[in-house]
Order: C-alpha cells, then sequence, then structure tokens
C-alpha cells in the first residue's frame, strides 16, 4: 500500500492545499492536539458530494503541522479510486481503496485510517438535514477497531454542505437505475450548484466559497475485547455513544 504514497509530492502540495483552504473556506482546524500517536480510527461525517475538498484542507494542515511521516490513509469510495488520473493522484497523496483488507495494513504500520461511514448517502443528504450527522447505521468501521484495538477520533466537519444545495438525494431513482451496482451509490441527488446550475447525478460541483471548520474530539478508548465486534449490543451502544458525541459538536459549531 505505501509504495504507492508518494511523501514528496505530499509536503510539496500541502502548503499550497493549505493556503487556498484558509483562502476559499477560511478553514478552521480545532482540537488537533487531541490525535494521539500511532494508529487510531478517525471517523468523520461527509459532506459536499463528490467536491469534498475540505477534508483536503484538514489533510494538508495535519501534515504541515504534524509532519508527512504521520500522514494518515483515507480510505476512498471504489468510484473515485478507479478514476482515470485523479485516482491515481489520489493513491499518491494517502488514499487506498476502502476495505477492511487496506485498514488492517495502514494499522499494522502504525498509521492513521480516515474514514467517512455516511458515504454517498450522507454526502449527498438534503441540504435541510446539512447539520446532522448521518452515518446511515454502518458499523463497519466499528468492527475495524474492535479487532485492532485502536481508538476512535471522531472528526466533525461544519459548513461544506453550504457548498451547493441537494434538493433531493434521489434513492427511488438510484434503485431504479441499479446505481449500488455499477458505481456503489445508493443516491441520485438533484442538486443547485456551479457551474452546472441545476446537476442530477452524483457529480462533482464547483464549492461555493463558504466557512468551514473541523474539529478533532478527544479520543474514544472502546474498551472491548476484539471478540466484541461480533456482538450486536456493543455495536450498538457504540454507535450511539459515538454518533451522539459527533452530532452534540456538530450542533454546537453550527449554533
Amino acid at each position: 500500500m505505501d509504495e504507492r504514497f508518494d511523501a514528496e509530492l505530499v509536503e510539496r502540495m500541502a502548503p499550497w492545499v493549505d493556503r487556498a483552504c484558509r483562502v476559499w473556506y477560511r478553514l478552521e482546524v480545532e482540537g488537533m492536539e487531541h490525535v494521539p500517536e500511532g494508529a487510531a480510527l478517525i471517523v468523520g461525517n461527509h459532506n459536499a458530494g463528490s467536491s469534498f475538498v475540505e477534508a483536503m484542507g484538514v489533510g494538508a494542515r495535519w501534515i504541515r503541522q504534524r509532519g508527512v511521516d504521520e500522514a494518515w490513509r483515507g480510505l476512498a469510495h471504489d468510484a473515485i479510486v478507479d478514476l482515470p488520473l485523479l485516482g491515481d493522484w489520489l493513491t499518491r497523496v494517502g488514499a487506498v481503496r476502502a476495505g477492511h483488507d487496506s485498514a488492517a495494513e495502514a494499522f499494522a504500520a502504525g498509521r492513521k485510517v480516515v474514514v467517512f461511514p455516511g458515504g454517498n448517502a450522507e454526502a449527498f443528504r438534503p441540504w435541510k438535514q446539512r447539520h446532522e450527522v448521518r452515518l446511515q447505521g454502518r458499523k463497519g468501521w466499528l468492527k475495524l477497531a474492535l479487532r485492532h484495538q485502536v481508538p476512535i477520533v471522531p472528526m466533525v466537519n461544519a459548513g461544506g454542505h453550504d457548498t451547493f444545495f441537494v434538493l433531493r438525494d434521489g434513492r427511488r431513482l438510484a434503485k431504479v437505475l441499479r446505481a449500488d451496482r455499477w458505481l456503489r451509490s445508493d443516491t441520485w441527488p438533484l442538486y443547485v450548484g456551479l457551474p452546472w446550475g441545476v446537476a442530477l447525478g452524483p457529480v462533482f460541483h464547483l464549492p461555493l466559497p463558504v466557512k468551514c471548520t473541523t474539529r478533532f474530539l478527544p479520543p474514544i478508548h472502546l474498551g472491548h475485547p476484539p471478540e466484541a465486534a461480533e456482538d450486536a449490543a456493543i455495536l450498538d451502544a457504540l454507535y450511539e455513544d459515538v454518533t451522539g458525541r459527533m452530532q452534540a459538536a456538530l450542533t454546537e459549531m453550527t449554533r
């Protein structure tokens, strides 16, 4: 996995990406001191559809403050990793194909792994739900943390979902198109945004220059053995705990 990571490229790009996001998004990153050394699972809420540039800004800020040796690995959607040119570039700056094997390899190397469990459905949630954490009830990330005995660090993103305006998430249309089979997308959104005006489908947009803030919360040490990954009751309780903390932070940040 690490053989595709280009540390020189990351170090060269980080200052430029950081400056661009400071200007365009007035991006603020809070609580970075909460992120521990060594392996950890960073869990974030997904904003802004396919144009989640604020996350790149946070990653660039991280590199500038913690160094390229501490660069995290981001679990990326198959459809993104497989894109010509863009997919190759993303893998060079730290993205890896989403999957338990990729995460396990990163943890074994002492890396931090970033995951956005809400995926496509959260990324294209209707604009009126922009201040809600919606991880879609998915718990695979909890199983990862339990099996590998790593702490969870919630990363709460606010503002990016104002870069466009999702009118409908298009779940029914996605089912008709069977988009989950050929694109692994369970939404087919209708949104208003640049440069299209009105767009249909999970396509990229040019983000509006809105104010964005990311806050890292204190690490959560799960306190259960690896076998707890198969216990539905424990998973449910942990899910409610982590998402509850994230929602409380997002509500405070957007108040």
